[in-house]
């Protein structure tokens, strides 16, 4: 017949195992009969983020690009009126790179608050799952982000309106 009987225990410590105490380990386990594993889950995640992290650039910078082109679609006469009275494409490229900057910086900020706030929430009997804190990847994307896209929208702004003469007609 059937019996329930220990398969496997599990075994947490609040600080690292370093190689020695896993060889003593080890050996101890070896005498009772028994295999040791050891896993760090923190290890395997850099890559995973690094990864998570710049296709969350991507999708940021694609979604940036398209309402950065709806907008100058829509100021597209106030940029007419900016070129008629003189403006350089040099103020017509920092009003776009400002304008991408913002967003993104916006953008940036709320999805990494709201990310945290949703994990907090979804962790909150354990917050310690919050740490480390991937510092690094988080400065990339608050402030690599809209660097990026201000720098985007500075090299793609700034020709001139495709007719100054004449208003579009709607």
């Amino acid at each position: 017949g059937r019996h329930r009987a220990r398969a496997a225990w599990l075994i947490e410590s609040t600080t690292p195992i370093n190689t020695e105490q896993f060889e003593a380990i080890r050996e101890m386990a070896a005498e009772a009969g028994v295999t040791v594993e050891a896993r760090d889950d923190q290890a395997d995640l850099a890559a995973l983020r690094t990864g998570a992290s710049g296709v969350g650039i991507l999708a940021g910078l694609s979604i940036l690009a398209m309402t950065v082109g709806l907008i100058r679609s829509e100021a597209e006469g106030d940029l007419r009126t900016l070129t008629a009275t003189g403006a350089t494409s040099r103020i017509r490229r920092t009003l776009t790179a400002a304008t991408a900057g913002s967003l993104a910086l916006l953008g940036a900020v709320l999805g990494t608050g709201v990310a945290y706030l949703g994990f907090v929430a979804g962790n909150r009997s354990d917050l310690a799952a919050l740490a480390p804190i991937p510092i690094l990847h988080l400065l990339v994307i608050v402030i690599g982000l809209p660097v990026i896209a201000s720098g985007a929208g500075w090299l793609f702004a700034g020709r001139q309106p495709s007719s100054l003469s004449r208003q579009p007609i709607e």
